[in-house]
């Protein structure tokens, strides 16, 4: 039985110390409040760290007046706990931009949203032979990830691909048009698509909605790019097939797919919209219209009119679906939503 692709155009701290300094002047304390004492040092916390607006490769999570000796052999080698996890910090009280944003978005996901972090300052100062360690009061920061974007999309278009019109212009996508998806949500350089492909009907690859100049077609047996002598490409027999596309090598690769695949009644786009209706909201093969104009919400995919076999994530627009997984965050807008319930990945395109 044929399986179509679904779319829908809608840290523990110790203070040790080795060695007390007698040029620090006051003890540790840990006051709670805007500005945090620590030796004769201070702490103040900076204000959301969004990153939509981050550009530099290292951002700022705290103000520092650092503790001081007048010994110049030791030196300060800061350490900044968030949620317990340790990472360097510079004295001028910044951090790794991408090692921030992976780790916040490693425990909630991708959703634009405030994520509050508890953090901790250690101060230690060494020569090599002696230390001291100061630890802050906890703090919080707050991180804001970055809007997560769409890759630099790739599609199928075919008489075995969509509605089979071969139609490549912008507005078919998600009908004729069928996006590639990227493998990692990190690194959009490796592209696939799994489905099924009868033998004898062609299809292509092509790079920009309206124009063949950029495509991927089939010569004397191989996989060609820009070849204006180029045929479609068949498989050799029905079947399941993924296919994928690695720009860093530039290949192409059609391999019969060998994962589990699930034939459904129906699908659904169940959500906070709709009052979570499973069997609402159904994307057709090729042809369901769905907005969430006014307001942002949740929603997940559902299979068969129920719960029984659902998919969610907590990135948007693109993501990679699980059976019972979280829910999905949308932003208020209009949609082409396309879902591959073989690979359980989806976009949400804008339209």
């Amino acid at each position: 039985m044929k399986k179509f692709l679904y779319i829908a155009a809608t840290a523990l701290l110790l203070a040790s110390c080795t060695e007390d300094y007698k040029d620090w002047a006051e003890p540790q304390s840990n006051p709670q409040s805007d500005v945090i004492i620590f030796g004769n040092g201070s702490i103040t916390p900076v204000g959301v760290i969004d990153f939509a607006e981050v550009t530099e490769e290292r951002v700022k999570v705290c103000d520092i007046v650092a503790p001081s000796t007048n010994d110049t052999t030791y030196k300060a080698e800061p350490i900044i706990y968030l949620n317990g996890q340790g990472f360097e910090l510079g004295l001028d009280g910044t951090l790794n931009a991408a090692e921030l944003e992976k780790y916040v978005t490693s425990i909630y996901g991708r959703a634009p949203e405030a994520r509050v972090l508890e953090a901790q300052v250690e101060w230690r100062m060494t020569n090599g032979k002696t230390s001291t360690i100061f630890n802050s009061a906890p703090f919080e920061i707050t991180v804001i990830p970055a809007p997560m974007a769409l890759p630099d999309l790739w599609y199928l278009v075919g008489s075995c691909i969509g509605d089979g019109s071969w139609g490549n212009e912008i507005a078919n996508v998600g009908k004729a048009l069928i996006p590639m998806y990227s493998v990692a949500e990190d690194d959009f350089s490796v592209l696939t698509y799994a489905g099924y492909f009868p033998a004898g009907q062609g299809f292509k690859l092509i790079h920009q909605p309206g124009h063949w100049e950029e495509q991927w077609g089939m010569k004397d047996g191989a996989f060609v790019k820009n070849d204006d002598g180029s045929s479609n490409i068949e498989v050799p027999a029905d079947g399941y097939y993924l296919v994928t596309y690695d720009m860093n090598t530039e290949t192409l690769t059609i391999n019969p797919y060998d994962g589990l695949i699930g034939v459904y009644s129906m699908m659904g786009m169940p959500g906070g919209y709709q009052d979570w209706n499973p069997g609402g909201t159904l994307m057709t093969p090729m042809s369901t219209v769905a907005g969430v104009e006014n307001q942002n919400t949740e929603l997940k995919f559902a299979a068969d009119g129920g719960w029984a076999v659902n998919w969610g994530s907590n990135t948007f627009p693109l993501g990679n679906g699980v059976q019972n997984g979280a829910n999905i965050p949308v932003e208020a807008g209009t949609y082409t939503v396309v879902f591959n319930d073989i690979l359980g990945k989806y976009y949400f395109i804008r339209m």
